[in-house]
């Protein structure tokens, strides 16, 4: 382990010991990137961690010029060079928490931008008259001070904004200048570079070139850049070119003195994003001639590889905003909790919101699912799908077919037929085992079928029809660009369910070409499915149907909350208990009785609102069609006449804050209500205060209707932040909107055998409401439903924390390293990934943050004792002690050798965890030892504490 890693490993413990010992911290420090807090005192440290360790053990760069930079994939590479205009400050947060070193582009000899740009810079008086037309930018001369000085105050706001180090470019721009200028120029270059690095030291100076200075600056450069060893980029022509022996050699007498004194040397080669594979042969070639290689486009804006390559674990889902907002979307609603499942992460795009850069090495595939034809600007839109095509990105349609264009249609071997369909037809060829056998079968159906056909050659008919003409039709094929499978043979609609005709699984990974990866996975923890409980708050003043009859909020937590041995999420509404609010005259009664609830250990605090808003973007919900406020737009509370959403997040936060908790237990979230579909600036309200989020989403499985067309997914981006949807939807829908039967919410039992078995889609996310301790038949289901979820013995999560989990399955990325292993970042709170049995099982003693492997019928789940980790395969289960399953999160396990194990967790109850050993295991905690039990190869733990730290495991 390196030392910036080891060092960010220290701090994460710290950070968690911090936690314990002073909970009451500042919002800052509760926050989901509470990391961020602490970015200023610890910036410092790892930029003084031993340079010259960390440059010995340089192995991988990553240069992203564009915008958008996606930055949990760049944290992959050990160094990332960035455009700083393109970077926020939480990018650099995650590149340093990760422990990958950010670089700031630094062009020491140009300035970008016109003579106006100039004069707003102040810097025309130090310009030279010529410009590098190329690249539309003013040759600057160091000699000139106001020049130096711009270069030196930049370098000061980097080092302060977090970066580790400047890219320093256009190092031999004084070349474009008259000959009698450049000897003194060289010399005010080479004079500049010493300077900035006695003012800059803890800035690692990464060199373009630079070989007109270089052999006068011992030890200033911390690595040397060179582009075009052997694939190039002609910027006339615009044009890839080879590199010349020539060239190469003129290139190799200037390495040669930087190898001799070991500086890394980066080699920087070009080649068009379609040859991805000759990109990894050059790259594996480059590593063989002493390089660290990147091979990417001259833009700059692809992911490129470098001694690693990025897993692409990206799918772009693009959809029609003429047939709604994206949440509406069936792309959405229907396939994104799927390709979640798969391992994947779904962005979102309109077709004129299409990014021009290439896709090929971080996005694994494009989906569409457009049913009202081409889009508005239809010609870009072809050209953009043909482009991905061309650079073998598949792409895969659904519902409808985008495209009207013949030579379009051509390019992915596809025409259209002269006349629809009509009249009898007859199945003609049909792949069983993607159309027909997953949920509904292929019934034969001619209406609205799309009048296309396959061209020869072109791709392969899953479902093909032919008329009384001997026409066919194709509305489902495969082919080598992706694949379709259009209306009317996609889902079955009945009169009150949906049901699948194609497997969509096994269509996405086909068409997709998706191959096995370890898959992210938020259903489970250290080998347990994962647990959350959260309540909102309606019905808290109801009155339950039991002797003396108390308030729901008190026969909550008195025969819920208490009881069960389950963490629990718990939001009140202010309206409806606060003297504010529809009852002022019952606060009195009330607040004690959410003081009671907010005091228990078990339960952290969120609020459900000031008023309950019904809609949370009620102009666009009145202009939907047969529109009818059942009970208006909000609780009718006296004097608040209009939605205030500061008022409902910040101001109800508040109200509970002050009079219902105490500074150590504070509001952590906000539960959306009614609809539970806020839009962005309301997203980002809640992000500015502070809460994380959840709520809306339909998962509702049962036996009646057990389609996976009902699972929704578990986010959705909005450019105010994720939106966090609850894994399984509440009771209100199994009770028929509450009307009953009020035993209905026995279905979410349903629900969680249907979203287990065979996939294992969810946790045991119970979510109700406090209405549900009003009723009789409510009150008998609640308890069956508590004891089913703990008969399974889960691990138990707060709501909060469930949410780092799925930020993790957005966030976190993967990829490969040169031995094949697999290596694992920014996962947030996530720690499992679950592998398909191909690929084998984790090898211990080669990988690092792994504790562990529990194999079970829905898959093989890998325990990760933090946020990064590297995983390495072998073909069998590994000897050495590993976790097979824990009731509390897990903090650390590191092996100390084939024998021995440190390991610290960190929950609320007391800890059991079971070991898959050999020989006899035995724990040691602070010199006192605890026995376990064997139960065949596992050797189970039950240990007094909830807290955990730096025990040790012997196995012998």
């Amino acid at each position: 382990m390196s030392s910036v890693v080891a060092f960010i490993h220290q701090l994460k413990l710290e950070v968690i010991r911090l936690a314990v010992a002073f909970p009451s911290g500042s919002a800052c420090q509760r926050s989901l990137f509470g990391l961020l807090c602490l970015l200023p005192a610890f910036l410092a440290n790892v930029g003084n961690a031993s340079a010259s360790e960390a440059d010995q053990k340089l192995r991988s760069v990553a240069f992203w010029y564009a915008d958008a930079p996606p930055v949990s994939e760049l944290s992959q590479f050990d160094w990332v060079v960035l455009e700083p205009g393109h970077v926020q400050a939480a990018d650099i947060a995650l590149l340093r928490g990760q422990g990958s070193l950010p670089f700031a582009y630094l062009s020491v000899g140009e300035f970008s931008g016109d003579a106006a740009a100039l004069a707003g810079a102040s810097l025309q008086s130090g310009a030279s008259p010529v410009r590098n037309e190329a690249w539309d930018s003013q040759v600057m001369p160091l000699s000139s001070k106001a020049w130096r000085d711009h270069l030196l105050q930049r370098a000061h706001e980097f080092r302060a904004a977090g970066y580790a180090g400047l890219f320093l470019d256009t190092l031999d721009s004084f070349q474009l200048l008259p000959a009698n200028q450049r000897e003194a120029e060289r010399l005010a270059l080479r004079d500049f570079l010493a300077e900035l690095k006695r003012r800059e030291p803890e800035l690692k100076l990464f060199f373009n070139r630079g070989f007109e200075v270089l052999p006068e600056l011992p030890g200033v450069a911390a690595a040397v850049a060179v582009e075009s060893i052997h694939a190039g980029w002609d910027p006339e022509n615009k044009a890839y070119r080879p590199v010349s022996d020539t060239d190469r050699e003129w290139l190799e007498g200037h390495l040669k003195p930087l190898r001799d004194q070991n500086i890394p040397l980066v080699a920087i080669d070009y080649l068009p994003p379609e040859r991805r594979d000759d990109a990894r042969q050059l790259a594996a070639r480059l590593r063989s001639e002493g390089f660290i290689p990147y091979v990417t486009v001259p833009n700059l804006d692809q992911l490129g590889i470098s001694s690693i390559e990025v897993q692409p674990r990206r799918i772009a889902m693009i959809y029609d905003p003429r047939e709604g907002d994206m949440y509406l979307n069936a792309g959405h609603m229907y396939l994104a909790g799927l390709l979640e499942y798969l391992g994947y992460r779904v962005d979102y795009w309109t077709p004129d919101q299409l990014p021009e850069r290439p896709l090929s090495g971080l996005y694994a595939g494009v989906v569409t699912w457009m049913t009202s034809g081409s889009p508005v600007e239809a010609r870009a839109f072809n050209q953009w799908l043909v482009a991905r095509a061309d650079e073998h990105v598949p792409i895969a349609f659904f519902g409808g077919l985008p495209i009207e264009n013949d030579s379009v249609l051509r390019r992915f071997g596809l025409r259209r037929t002269s006349t629809p369909l009509s009249g009898k037809a007859e199945i003609a060829e049909h792949d069983k085992a993607l159309l027909g056998s997953f949920e509904a079968p292929l019934v034969m159906r001619t209406r609205d079928v799309p009048p296309l056909t396959t061209l020869p050659g072109g791709p392969k008919a899953l479902l093909a029809l032919q008329d009384d003409q001997k026409r066919l039709f194709t509305p489902a094929v495969l082919g080598d660009w992706g694949g379709l499978v259009l209306s009317p043979y996609v889902i079955e609609e009945g009169p009150d369910q949906r049901r699948w005709i194609v497997d969509p699984f096994a269509f996405l990974q086909q068409a997709l070409r998706l191959p096995p990866i370890p898959s992210l996975d938020a259903t489970t923890e250290n080998g347990r499915r994962i647990a959350t409980v959260h309540l909102d708050g309606d019905g808290f003043v109801s009155r339950a149907e039991t002797p003396g009859s108390p308030y729901s909020g008190e026969l909550v937590l008195n025969e819920f909350i208490k009881p069960y041995p389950f963490l629990t999420s718990v939001s009140v509404i202010e309206g409806e208990i606060g003297p504010r609010g529809m009852y002022p005259y019952l606060a009195d009664e009330l607040e004690p009785v959410a003081r009671k609830i907010f005091a228990e250990k078990k339960v952290e605090v969120a609020t459900h609102t000031f008023s309950h808003p019904f809609f949370w973007q009620p102009e666009k919900a009145a202009k939907r069609e047969g529109f009818n406020p059942e009970y208006g737009f909000m609780m009718a509370i006296p004097g608040y006449k209009k939605l205030d959403f500061t008022r409902e997040i910040v101001g109800s936060t508040a109200y509970i804050n002050q009079r219902l908790t105490t500074p150590a237990k504070p509001v952590k979230m906000v539960f959306w209500s009614g609809d539970a579909m806020p839009d962005e600036a309301t997203v980002k309200l809640a992000y500015d205060a502070g809460l994380s989020n959840v709520n809306g989403g339909t998962t509702a499985l049962t036996n009646a209707h057990p389609s996976m067309t009902g699972l929704s997914p578990l986010l959705r981006p909005t450019s105010g932040g994720l939106h966090y949807y609850a894994p399984i939807i509440n009771e209100n829908v199994y009770t028929n909107l509450w009307r009953g039967p009020y035993y209905g919410f026995r279905g979410v039992m349903e629900t969680f055998a249907l979203t287990d078995k065979p996939r294992r889609l969810r946790g045991l996310n119970l979510y109700y409401h406090f209405y549900s301790g009003t009723k009789q038949a409510s009150i008998r289901v609640m308890h069956e439903i508590y004891r089913a979820m703990q008969a399974e013995q889960p691990i138990s999560l707060w709501m909060s924390d469930y949410v780092t989990r799925m930020h993790g399955i957005h966030q976190g990325s993967l990829a490969r390293q040169e031995d094949g292993s697999w290596q694992i970042r920014a996962l947030d709170g996530l720690r499992t990934v679950r592998l398909d049995p191909r690929l084998g099982w984790p090898d211990l003693t080669r990988s690092s943050g792994i504790a562990g492997v529990r194999d079970l019928p829905q898959g093989r789940y890998v325990h990760l004792a933090g946020d990064m980790a590297v995983l390495a395969l072998r073909d069998s289960r590994d000897p050495r002690p590993a976790l097979e399953e824990a009731n509390l999160p897990l903090l650390d396990w590191h092996y100390l050798d084939d024998h021995r194990v440190r390991f610290s967790f960190q929950g609320n109850m007391p800890l059991t965890f079971a070991v898959r050993a050999q020989g006899t295991c035995a724990v040691e905690i602070a010199g006192k030892q605890y026995a376990g039990t064997r139960e065949s190869d596992l050797w189970r733990f039950k240990l007094p504490m909830e807290r955990v730290l730096d025990a040790q495991l012997f196995c012998r």
